[in-house]
Order: structure tokens, then sequence, then C-alpha cells
């Protein structure tokens, strides 16, 4: 036998396949899978809770705002800001302006009053005004409306 008919009866034989050929595609898939389950349930988890109604929570911080500004665990200025906050978190409001009132507050004079009041206490002095207990109760009347309304 010369060489050239021993290099073709080498072409015509076919290798085996490589062991464990088809085994590599399970585990891929099966990588594949724990990665996106994994994936799920991180940002299932770690997803920002929204609040079903804004104005509940709202309302709930507003009593415990309220114990804290009694007890003198809060000044003046943190109440007010807080207020300011949880009014315009819990009426669901971009910004607190007199020109912006929301639907649940019937009488504009007492919103821009309200308003006033808060950024007296936010932004100026701390002797030039003091803070008002009413200002929690017109808080607490427009929050419970709003909740009302969300229903």
């Amino acid at each position: 036998m010369n060489e050239e008919e021993a290099l073709q009866k080498l072409a015509d034989i076919l290798p085996p396949p490589a062991p464990g050929g088809a085994n590599w595609m399970w585990l891929v898939g099966a990588i594949v899978i724990v990665a996106a389950l994994g994936l799920v349930w991180f940002v299932k988890r770690h997803r920002p809770r929204k609040p079903a109604l804004p104005a509940r929570e709202a309302r709930q911080r507003l009593v415990a705002l309220r114990a804290a500004w009694q007890s003198h665990t809060v000044s003046d200025r943190e109440a007010a800001y807080r207020l300011a906050t949880l009014l315009r978190l819990g009426l669901s409001l971009p910004q607190l302006t007199p020109q912006a009132r929301p639907t649940v507050v019937e009488d504009d004079a007492l919103w821009h009053e309200m308003l006033t009041q808060l950024h007296a206490l936010r932004y100026r002095d701390h002797a030039s005004s003091a803070f008002s207990p009413q200002l929690f109760d017109h808080a607490e009347r427009w929050l419970a409306s709003a909740q009302r309304e969300a229903r």
C-alpha cells in the first residue's frame, strides 16, 4: 500500500463525537434559568415600594410627627419641613405652591396661609414665628379627604 492509498483510507474515517458533547447544553440551560430566576427575585425584592394609598401612609406619619413635636423631640423647623413633605407626598403634588392648590383643599386662603407659615418656619429665623398645632389639623383634614377620594 502506498502513501496515497493510506491517506485516502484515513480521510474516510470519521472521528468519534467528543465525550459529553450534549451535556454542556443542559448545563448552560440550567445556568440561564437560575440566573433569570435570581434576577426576577432581586428585582421584586429591591423594587421601590409604592404605597397603594399615599394619603393613608402620610396620615400615619403625620400622627407620629405630631407626637414627636408635642414631646419636643422634633423642633418647630424640623416639624415644618416634615409636614411640608408629608403634604406634598400625601396629596401627590410635585411641589407645594400657592397657585397649585389640590382639589381636596376647599379654602384657597387657608391653603395660602398654611404655605406661608410653613415657609416662614423653614426659611426664616427661629424667633420670627412659632409652629401652630392648627397646621397639623389642616393637614390631617386634607389628607383624610385625599384618602377618601383615592378609594
